[in-house]
């Protein structure tokens, strides 16, 4: 029930920060940054109808025909992400935009909207839209990828919006928002877990291990090597850490063993003891 409760509270707030990004920047620059959402902004343009009720029919569609792909609870939450968004949309149109600069609006636009939907991607559900129309195609096209299906899905909204403002900056801008937009739902569902794989080659192997155990709390992996042009065994440390503990890495190995040779390499989703649970 707690688990349930906290999923909700996680869709609702996400569904706020993507209405205020659609309030504060994108729909008064004119700005369609792909989505159900964008497709609303266009019909706002030429018809008056708010974007938020434009949201929640678009979304009707694409929610029945998912009825029979997705389980009770998936549909359940995404639809009241969907409603949520439509509502919070509309609640807020008076709303004054923070700017009038198009390009500020782009990049905050899609920066705000990105972080509202990584909110809900997070919590496990959706707010309908083209996510979920990606995930339906994904089933009858398994060639083809969900990132690609929305790709395709969100560029042809992007030129769709240029034709029909008139003004194909329309283009360049929507195009700004929606690799923000993207960017940080990426840095939304990976970069929280992002983190560091040291390969650490040193004579002093030992120290350094007990060192990265004592000022870390880091387990190190020992893997047997040997030189190609010396023929020399050497033992090559492994050992992944969080972002802000690589400057503490760097400087006590430097202080053990100056000579040591270390390779950093990123490593996106990292499951077990110290990061994420698997």
């Amino acid at each position: 029930m707690l688990a349930s409760l906290k999923k909700y509270f996680f869709v609702l707030l996400g569904s706020f920060v993507v209405a205020l990004s659609l309030n504060l920047f994108l729909i008064p620059a004119d700005i369609a940054p792909g989505g159900l959402s964008g497709v609303s902004i266009l019909i706002n343009h030429l018809t008056k109808i708010p974007v938020g009720i434009s949201i929640l029919f678009l979304n009707i569609p694409i929610f029945l025909f998912s009825l029979k792909y997705f389980d009770k609870s998936f549909l359940i939450s995404s639809l009241f992400g969907m409603v949520s968004l439509s509502v919070f949309t509309d609640i807020f149109s008076f709303l004054t935009p923070v700017t009038q600069d198009v390009l500020l609006s782009a990049i905050y636009g899609g920066s705000f909207m990105g972080l509202g939907l990584g909110i809900v991607f997070w919590s496990g559900s959706t707010t309908g839209g083209t996510d979920i129309a990606a995930q339906i195609l994904k089933k009858h096209f398994p060639s083809f990828s969900i990132g690609r299906f929305i790709l395709i899905i969100d560029i042809s909204i992007v030129l769709l919006a240029g034709l029909t403002f008139g003004r194909w900056e329309v283009i360049l801008y929507s195009a700004i928002a929606l690799f923000f937009c993207s960017h940080v739902v990426d840095l939304m569902l990976e970069g929280i877990d992002f983190a560091k794989i040291a390969y650490i080659i040193s004579d002093k192997p030992e120290e350094i291990s007990l060192g990265i155990y004592e000022q870390l709390n880091r387990g190190t992996t020992a893997l047997h090597a040997s030189s190609h042009y010396t023929k020399n065994e050497k033992t090559v440390l492994m050992c992944v850490v969080k972002k802000y503990e690589i400057n503490k890495l760097k400087k006590f190995i430097k202080l053990i063993d100056s000579g040591a040779f270390v390779v950093l390499s990123d490593a996106h989703e990292v499951l077990g003891n110290g990061f994420k649970a698997s």
